[in-house]
Parts: C-alpha cells; sequence; structure tokens
C-alpha cells in the first residue's frame, strides 16, 4: 500500500507495510513483534541491482528523519551509483579528524608517498615535520573534523605564528599546504579532501634575510682555542663541522660502521639529496671520529647518539671567541662552516665541480646523465688540503696540542696557505 505518510497513517499501521508515496523507496514495515521499522528498497538507475537496507525503528526514527536517509540514498540510486561504499565512505568523513588524517598522511611520509618526489624522507624530514605538526597544528585544529577546515583557520595559524618568528611561520605554511595538498589529491584518497583550503598560503609568506655567515680567519682562530675548553666528544663534533663541512645531523648521527679506511660514507637515507656522499678523512679527522661505540658521538645516559648539548656548546664557544676579540662576534651556526669552507675552495685551488661534490651538492640533471665521475680523488685532495689550513691556524693559535692534532699533519701545516699570505702575523691569535 502507497500513501503519504504522516502520524495519522503511521499510527492507524497494525500489519504490513506502508510505501511512502512523498519518498521514493522508502517503507514502514510492522514486524511480527508489533514493531515498527524503516525500509528502503530500490532498484539502482540503469542496473538491475536492487538496494535493500533498513534504518531503525520508529519512533526512534522520526518521519523527517527517514525521509531524509532515504532521500540521501536516493541522490546516488538515481545516478546509478550503489549507495553502501558510498555511505560508508560519507560516514568515515563525519569522523575523520585532522589528528587521523595527519596520522594517515605521516604514514605516506614514511613510505615516500606524500609528495610528487615519490621518494623515501630522511628521518630528520620526518621529525620536523611531527614537530611541526604536535607544536604548531594538533593544539589548535587536531581534535576538527578536516573536512570542516576552512582557509581562515589556517591563515589564522600562519599569522598567529608569524607574530613571533617568521621563519617558522613559513615552515609551517609550508607543511600545511604539503598536508592539505596531500589529504585533497589523489595520493590522499584515504582522507578524500573536496578542496584544498591551504592552496592560497604562499601569498602569506614572511620575508627571510638569505644567510651569507662565513667565519673569517681571525674568527676561525678565536674558534679554535674557545673549543679546547669544551668536553672531549663536543669539542669532536664542533670540530668535525669545520674539517668535514657536513651538516650537524650528519655529524652528530654518524655511525662507527659508515667509516672504511679513512672515508666516511653518509648514507643516502641520512643526506639532504637523499644521494650518499663520501668524505676523505684527514688524520686529524679520522682521529676525530674514532669511536668505540655503535655511535661516533653517543649519548650519554640513553642507547642512541647524542643530540643534546651542542647548541649550548655553540653559545659557550662564541662567548669566549668574543671574549679573546675584545667585541661581540656575530651569532654562527653549524651551517655556516660549511659556508665557509666552500668560501675557501677557491682560494685553495678547487674548481667549481670539486667544490660542489664536497658539499655533495647535486648536479644539473642533464650533467647527472652524461658525467657521472665522482670526483673522489679531487675531493679528498681538497679535504686534505682543507685540514693541512686548520692545522696551521691552530698551530698560530698555540692550541695544537689541546687540539691533539697529529704530529704528521703539524708537519705539513707548517706553509698553510693562510699563515703565508698574512706573513705570521695570525701568531697568537687574539692574544
Amino acid at each position: 500500500m502507497r500513501a503519504a505518510l504522516n502520524p495519522l497513517t503511521i499510527a492507524t499501521l497494525t500489519d504490513g507495510h506502508l510505501l511512502d508515496s512523498l519518498t521514493p523507496g522508502l517503507s514502514l514495515a510492522v514486524l511480527p513483534s508489533g514493531k515498527k521499522k524503516w525500509r528502503y528498497c530500490r532498484r539502482v538507475s540503469g542496473s538491475p541491482k536492487v538496494v535493500k537496507l533498513s534504518l531503525g525503528g520508529f519512533p526512534a526514527y522520526s518521519l523527517e528523519e527517514a525521509r531524509a536517509w532515504a532521500s540521501k540514498l536516493n541522490y546516488y540510486v538515481e545516478r546509478g551509483e550503489e549507495p553502501r561504499q558510498l555511505l560508508k565512505r560519507d560516514d568515515m568523513k563525519l569522523r575523520m579528524t585532522v589528528a587521523t588524517a595527519h596520522a594517515l598522511y605521516m604514514r605516506a611520509a614514511l613510505e615516500g608517498r606524500a609528495t610528487r618526489a615519490k621518494r623515501l624522507n630522511r628521518p630528520r624530514t620526518i621529525a620536523d615535520k611531527r614537530a611541526i605538526y604536535n607544536r604548531d597544528i594538533a593544539p589548535f585544529i587536531g581534535h576538527k573534523i578536516i573536512h570542516n577546515i576552512a582557509e581562515r583557520e589556517l591563515v589564522e595559524l600562519v599569522l598567529q605564528k608569524g607574530s613571533t618568528t617568521k621563519v617558522r611561520a613559513n615552515r609551517l605554511a609550508a607543511e600545511l599546504k604539503t598536508f592539505f595538498g596531500w589529504a585533497s589529491g589523489l595520493r590522499g584518497l584515504e582522507v578524500g579532501l573536496a578542496l584544498d583550503p591551504s592552496r592560497r598560503l604562499a601569498d602569506l609568506r614572511f620575508p627571510e634575510a638569505s644567510r651569507d655567515r662565513q667565519l673569517s680567519i681571525e674568527e676561525l682562530g678565536w674558534f679554535l682555542r674557545a673549543v679546547t675548553e669544551e668536553p672531549q666528544d663536543l669539542r669532536r663534533g664542533m670540530l668535525l663541522w669545520l674539517l668535514t663541512a657536513a651538516r650537524i645531523s650528519e655529524v652528530i648521527y654518524a655511525r662507527r660502521e659508515e667509516i672504511r679506511d679513512g672515508i666516511w660514507t653518509i648514507p643516502a637515507t641520512r643526506s639532504k639529496n637523499s644521494r650518499p656522499h663520501q668524505v676523505a678523512l684527514g688524520p686529524w679527522a679520522a682521529a676525530l671520529m674514532a669511536s668505540s661505540s655503535e655511535w661516533v658521538f653517543p649519548a650519554q645516559k640513553v642507547d642512541g647518539p647524542r643530540k643534546s648539548g651542542w647548541y649550548p656548546a655553540r653559545d659557550r664557544v662564541l662567548a669566549r671567541m668574543s671574549e679573546y676579540a675584545g667585541r661581540p662576534i656575530e651569532r654562527f651556526t653549524p651551517h655556516d662552516f660549511r659556508r665557509t669552507a666552500r668560501s675557501n675552495t677557491k682560494r685553495l685551488g678547487a674548481d667549481h665541480e670539486t667544490a660542489e661534490a664536497m658539499l655533495n651538492h647535486v648536479k644539473h640533471p642533464l650533467m647527472r646523465i652524461y658525467d657521472s665521475y665522482d670526483l673522489a680523488d679531487e675531493k679528498a685532495a681538497w679535504f686534505r688540503t682543507w685540514e693541512i689550513e686548520i692545522a696551521s691556524l691552530a698551530k698560530a693559535a698555540e692550541v695544537a696540542d689541546k687540539l691533539e692534532i697529529p704530529n704528521e699533519l703539524l708537519r705539513m701545516s707548517n706553509g698553510g696557505r693562510w699563515l703565508t699570505r698574512l706573513g705570521g702575523k695570525l701568531m697568537k691569535m687574539g692574544k
């Protein structure tokens, strides 16, 4: 029987079922127990498949709720779509918080599926992503349904961060774009975000001053003096920043097994460009990297590398350098030692290709295809020359013994080009 369902027709229904003339497919059936239950039965348009579903009992579900439920089913059925999986997907959307979506995103990032690059992220990149999320995203929108996030909310996050630290605000905006871009793209179908609310965040980018800090000859001399007062493991690491021109993460996460026959091979998983990088160690650098532990710089209380203490040590060294100089010394970062080394490559006779290879910078794609020569000998020669130069500065500052520079290197450092160029004026540097 078909009729327009209303409170009266529902109340007078005592057996069988009643089809709703206003909502195709919807009916109210009387069960043998006498209870009434909402049902849906309709053929999918253009298909022999018949969809049969139950909502629940009346009056637990009102007439209005039953019609809304059936109307949603009709939307899919009339388009020729089987609604069950689509309803399940829609239900998941209603429960998909930013936190849940971000967990899926991080799994994709670990598997190399989070960006178009389709390559595994380095541990440092994964750690940075987690830090940004835990610090700047989760406390504010982690509990919210991701499909309800509006552009305005993301803009507020970035501007709020920019009021205290503009560089971190830029990193936050970039990570939001990557995350929401993934969630709204084919790579993030698990989330199924229809629109990307982060697509215009690049317009908020704060200006950043490009870093060009490099240490002068005098500053390097003061650094060598100042670092002698640090504990041995911190002193070793800071000297290796200078001697190897490696990134701080590459140094502090170094493993003993990476060093073979005087060559330190930084694996692709830890290099910025995901390519292995070989550093030819001179006698001093080799001695500094010697370790009986699995890690070159083992942590003191836990199993793993030493991750803390490096920047406080840098601050102490900087304070001593300022004391030696009699004036404030501009702050420097571990990365500035890479820039310092690169800035001295031409002076020490290295060509552009060798200088770039020494820093593990990637060649132009076309050059990589036609020129696979790894410049290993040229890099080794430069690292040896660089080590001799630094040893000559340590000798001039009268700290060679405290820095435990091998005698063979000290003999070679007598003719350091810096000392030759400055006519020996660096003796007793800053004293």
